[in-house]
């Protein structure tokens, strides 16, 4: 297993740069008058080919990686706990899911109920859903691939709660909205946002990283009844 990364302070080595998880000077925004953070770290390139290689080797393992039938509306492969994957790079952006929700809610406890890497193949997609036993979600775009125009793949909210989904409307839901999203940038959003994929039409996988955090360990299985969790 290997070693924690936990303290905003702490810094990894890759590559033979020393990487810190919360830089100096990080800032977060808001998409628009919501309460999604989105935040973007300039030193995505020096690990993303490290970790992108290891995504893809544990979601084509069948010990470890989880292929979803489309009916079931997850169109993607999903690798679980993060957490538990050697190497300081997986150690870097889990600690940094972790720093942006401490940061969010006021440097209170961060615990991760569940996280997985989602790898996106040609006509892959998700349908829309919430994450419950979760008070925020986290996004991390790592690699998202070479679809033919910016609506392949597309992250999107459809969520009456939030004015950018309801432009016709308030309080009711009329358009996805669909934060603007670039390899590197992380994204914290509350687990009861409705949001889906866009179905993706690219050659390269399209590879995004989630966790669901709270401020304490919750009891019983993450995920849905008859859903198996490899690894």
């Amino acid at each position: 297993m290997p070693n924690p990364v936990l303290d905003p302070n702490d810094s990894v080595t890759i590559d033979g740069h020393g990487l810190t998880v919360w830089p100096q000077g990080q800032k977060l925004q808001k998409w628009f008058d919501t309460n999604v953070l989105v935040t973007a770290f300039t030193d995505h390139a020096t690990y993303a080919p490290a970790l992108t290689a290891q995504v893809l080797e544990r979601a084509a393992d069948r010990a470890l990686g989880q292929a979803y039938a489309p009916e079931l509306g997850v169109g993607s492969a999903k690798v679980y706990d993060l957490e538990k994957w050697p190497g300081p790079a997986a150690a870097l952006v889990h600690a940094r899911a972790l720093a942006l929700f401490r940061l969010a809610t006021g440097n209170r406890p961060a615990v991760a109920d569940l996280s997985w890497a989602s790898v996106y193949d040609a006509g892959d997609y998700c349908m829309p859903h919430s994450h419950p036993r979760t008070m925020g979600s986290v996004l991390y775009a790592l690699d998202l691939g070479d679809g033919a125009d910016q609506a392949d793949g597309r992250f999107c909210f459809a969520d009456p709660r939030m004015a950018p989904c309801c432009q016709e409307e308030p309080g009711y839901m009329s358009t996805p909205g669909a934060p603007p999203l670039s390899p590197g940038m992380m994204m914290l959003f509350p687990g009861q946002a409705v949001h889906f994929v866009t179905p993706y039409r690219g050659k390269r996988p399209r590879i995004t990283i989630s966790w669901n955090l709270n401020h304490a360990a919750k009891a019983g299985n993450p995920l849905p009844e008859g859903v198996i969790r490899p690894g």
